[in-house]
C-alpha cells in the first residue's frame, strides 16, 4: 500500500501485488453474476449493410453553364442499436395514465418480506426486496432503469435501420475573366430506428433523425482578378505585377436547417418521460431573452413526474428544431509567381464574417430551472486566419 501517496502500490517488477483475479467461468451455475449489473454483446449480431439507389441528369444550358439534378436514396439494414435494456418490468404492469400514477408506483415500490434471493448474491443479500425487483424479467439481476447502467444491458443489437432520401441540385456558371459561380441545394429527409422509446417496445422508435437537416444551400463565388501580366489589364512592370497581379477572392455562403431538438428529459443514455398537457408546442430557436418554447405545456413539478410509465411522447419532432446555419465566409489569396511552376502564396481567411450566432438547442430537462432556455452558442464567433505556403 502507498504511504501518503509517496510509494506506489504496484511497480513494473510487480504490477499485480494482489494477484490476478481468476474468471469464475460456470462454476457458480445459475448464480453467476447474480445481483450484479451485466452488459453483454448481442449473441446474434449481423453485419449491417445499405441498399442504395440514385438517378441523375446533367444538362449544359449554355457553353459555360451546367445544371445537375440527382436523386439519392439509402436504406440502412441491421444497424446496431447501442443499448437495449433486457431486465425490464413487463408492460402490463406499467402505467398508461396521462398523469403520475401514485397507487401503481406505491405498489411496485412496496417492500416484500422473505426475499427469495437473500444469501444468494451480495447486492441482493437482504431480507426484503421490492415488487418491481421480483417482477423483472430476470429478478436475480438488478431491475433495469431506462437504458442506463442498471440491469442486463445488451449492446449492438441488429434491430436498427434508417431511411434517407435527398434531391440535389447544382448549377455552375463560368464567366469570362476568371469568375466562377457555383450553387448547390439539397432537400433531404433522414428517418431512423436506433433507440428505444420504451424498453418494452417490440422495435426501436421510428423518428426523424437528430442528424436530419432537410434544407442545405451553399453558394460559392471565386474571382481571379484580371490584373497582371497576360491578363485583361496587362501589367508589364515586374514590380507592378508583383504587387497587383495574382489576387484571388473567394466567398462561400451556407444556409442549413437546424437539427431536431432531442426530447430526452435528462441523460440521453437514460431518457425520462414528460408529463405533457397536450398543448401544441411552439418553439423559437433564436429566442434567448426568455424560454424558447411554451414550457406551460408541461408539468415541471418534480413530485409529479412519471415513473413506471409507458412513454408516448416522441424524442424528436420534424417541426421542433434548433437554430440552423446562416454563415458567410470569405478569403483573399495573393500568389507571388517565382517561376512557371513555383509560387509563394499569402492567404487571409475570414469565417462567419457577419458574426452571426447559431444558437444551441434549448434545455429540455423538465425539472431543471433552465427548462426551455437557450444558454449556449453552437458555432464560432467571427474568426480571422492568416497563412502562407510555398508551392514548387
Amino acid at each position: 500500500m502507498p504511504s501518503n501517496f509517496l510509494s506506489p502500490s504496484a511497480t513494473f517488477n510487480n504490477p499485480f501485488p494482489s494477484g490476478i483475479k481468476q474468471p469464475v467461468g460456470s462454476t457458480q451455475g445459475l448464480g453467476t453474476f447474480a445481483g450484479q449489473n451485466v452488459t453483454i454483446l448481442d449473441p446474434n449480431m449481423k453485419n449491417p449493410y445499405s441498399v442504395r439507389w440514385n438517378f441523375g441528369i446533367q444538362q449544359q444550358l449554355s457553353p459555360n453553364t451546367m445544371l445537375e439534378i440527382v436523386y439519392m436514396g439509402n436504406h440502412g439494414v441491421h444497424l446496431p442499436v447501442n443499448v437495449t435494456q433486457l431486465n425490464v418490468i413487463p408492460r402490463q404492469y406499467l402505467s398508461t395514465f396521462g398523469t403520475r400514477d401514485k397507487p401503481l408506483i406505491a405498489a411496485l415500490t412496496a417492500t416484500v418480506p422473505n426475499n427469495p434471493f437473500a444469501g444468494l448474491a451480495t447486492s441482493q443479500n437482504t431480507p426484503t426486496t421490492t415488487v418491481a425487483q421480483l417482477l423483472a424479467r430476470f429478478p436475480e439481476f438488478p431491475v433495469g432503469s431506462g437504458s442506463g447502467g442498471n440491469g442486463v444491458i445488451e449492446q449492438n443489437s441488429p434491430a436498427g435501420s434508417s431511411y434517407f432520401e435527398s434531391l440535389n441540385v447544382r448549377v455552375q456558371k463560368r464567366f469570362s475573366g476568371g469568375l466562377i459561380v457555383v450553387g448547390n441545394y439539397i432537400h433531404s429527409k433522414l428517418i431512423e430506428r436506433l433507440t428505444w422509446l420504451n424498453d418494452t417496445d417490440p422495435q426501436p422508435e421510428k423518428r426523424i433523425s437528430p442528424f436530419d437537416h432537410p434544407n442545405r444551400l451553399v453558394g460559392a463565388v471565386s474571382y481571379e482578378l484580371p490584373i497582371g501580366t497576360g491578363r485583361r489589364w496587362n501589367v508589364d512592370s515586374r514590380l507592378a505585377n508583383l504587387l497587383l497581379g495574382g489576387w484571388n477572392i473567394n466567398s462561400i455562403y451556407t444556409y442549413q436547417t437546424g437539427a431536431p431538438v432531442t426530447w430526452s428529459n435528462g441523460s440521453t443514455t437514460s431518457p425520462g418521460d414528460y408529463v405533457h398537457f397536450g398543448d401544441r408546442i411552439v418553439l423559437n430557436p433564436r429566442e434567448t431573452n426568455t424560454t424558447s418554447f411554451n414550457t406551460s405545456a408541461f408539468d415541471t413539478n418534480p413530485l409529479n413526474q412519471f415513473q413506471y410509465h409507458v412513454r408516448t411522447f416522441s424524442t424528436t419532432f420534424p417541426n421542433l428544431r434548433q437554430d440552423g446555419i446562416n454563415q458567410w465566409d470569405v478569403s483573399t489569396l495573393k500568389n507571388f509567381q517565382i517561376t512557371e511552376q513555383m509560387y509563394f502564396q499569402l492567404r487571409c481567411e475570414a469565417y462567419n464574417v457577419l458574426n452571426h450566432p447559431t444558437f444551441a438547442a434549448p434545455n429540455t430537462t423538465a425539472t431543471n430551472s433552465q427548462f426551455g432556455q437557450i444558454t449556449a452558442q453552437s458555432n464560432r464567433t467571427r474568426t480571422l486566419q492568416l497563412g502562407a505556403r510555398f508551392v514548387f
